[in-house]
């Protein structure tokens, strides 16, 4: 009893001073011009920190990429640095690494990635933002779409 009080207070007072932000982004990646829409969930536990996730697709194609990353933001002024895990499926002649093969579809182990995103607008929040690891180096904007709470204003 006592460590689910623990959890749920815990996940309380993390509620009370964060918020949540859903947006939407969209892409190239440059090793192989394939262009990539996502969308993306941050929490932050403090102005400057925030943690989340993101699924990016392939839409144009008909091979069903996807990717999905979960990471870290580190936010300084207009500039902001990620980190986190990547997985998903490609296509196989998309890749030249071991991975796990189903059918014509190849299953991504989790990998490492880092990425930062730029604010070029004062009274926008548009981003500007680019990601890099061993299987995709993308470039592109991100659009916030929601964001549920007020206590924090995004930076």
């Amino acid at each position: 009893m006592k460590k689910l009080l623990t959890i749920l207070l815990t996940l309380f007072s993390l509620s009370i001073y964060s918020q949540a932000h859903i947006g939407v982004m969209g892409g190239v990646n440059i090793e192989n011009d394939k262009s990539q829409l996502g969308v993306g969930l941050n929490y932050m536990l403090s102005p400057k920190i925030s943690i989340g996730s993101m699924v990016m697709i392939t839409p144009f194609n008909l091979d069903d990429d996807y990717m999905i990353m979960y990471n870290a933001k580190y936010s300084l002024q207009k500039f902001s640095l990620s980190a986190g895990l990547m997985t998903g499926e490609m296509e196989m002649d998309n890749m030249g690494m071991d991975m796990n093969s189903m059918g014509g579809v190849k299953k991504m182990d989790p990998e490492p990635y880092y990425g930062i995103e730029y604010k070029p607008f004062k009274n926008k929040m548009v981003k500007v933002y680019y990601r890099h690891s061993k299987m995709m180096k993308s470039i592109g904007i991100m659009v916030p779409i929601l964001n549920i709470g007020k206590k924090m204003q995004m930076k």
